[in-house]
């Protein structure tokens, strides 16, 4: 249901930014993301909790202010399993997360270029799930235990991108992003007397069409 919502936001938007004219610019993306894990440890035991890499599917609706610069709205869904390792040993839990967010855009290259290398940051809103049903007895519970639950929080992101006119209109784009949010406890849950090393970094490169309107 939250990503039909999604949808009709992203519909309602597009057919907005088309009455408007050619300042806006709509497309969809596909990517792969990787994360960096966060640490755990103890007085006894270490290891590290994160989400696997897994496929990254996205929108972006954006408009241009001027001759450099724009602001974009963007939505992610990337699949990926919560999972726990220490050592040789995993435990993981089915899983994914969705990712609604703003960002401010410069691109240093006026708009008419053919070739447009650009920088963004901004942020928004970050939601893990547990999907699956976990173990009746975890692996790893000494360190962490995974549930089936959803966990919002802020999200800040950075980085940039390079985009390539096809045509009038259509643009081939590339777009790397750190996606940085604090741990979702709520799915991953530390044990008591377990230090989490810090917040999970979610780097996603995406290669996308988008189309002035």
């Amino acid at each position: 249901m939250r990503g039909q919502a999604w949808l009709l936001m992203f519909t309602a938007v597009l057919a907005g930014a088309r009455a408007r004219g050619q300042n806006w610019e709509a497309g969809a993306a596909i990517g792969f993301g990787f994360y960096h894990d966060t640490s755990l440890s103890s007085a006894t035991e270490a290891g590290r909790a994160g989400f696997g890499p897994r496929f990254d599917l996205g929108a972006v609706v954006g408009r241009r202010l001027g001759g450099h610069f724009s602001v974009e709205g963007r939505y992610t869904f990337q699949d990926g399993d919560p999972e726990i390792v220490s050592g040789s040993t995993r435990a993981n839990l089915d899983g994914d997360a969705s990712s609604l967010l703003g960002e401010a855009v410069y691109a240093p290259r006026r708009r008419e270029a053919r070739l447009q290398p650009f920088v963004a940051a901004g942020g928004g809103i970050k939601w893990y799930r547990g999907t699956g049903t976990p173990a009746a007895v975890e692996t790893l519970a000494e360190l962490a235990t995974l549930h089936r639950a959803t966990e919002g929080g802020g999200l800040v992101t950075y980085g940039g991108g390079m985009k390539f006119r096809v045509t009038e209109r259509w643009w081939v784009r590339l777009d790397l992003r750190d996606y940085s949010t604090p741990f979702p406890t709520r799915v991953m849950m530390p044990a008591t007397g377990v230090r989490l090393g810090g917040w999970l970094h979610d780097f996603v490169p995406m290669l996308g069409l988008s189309r002035g309107l």
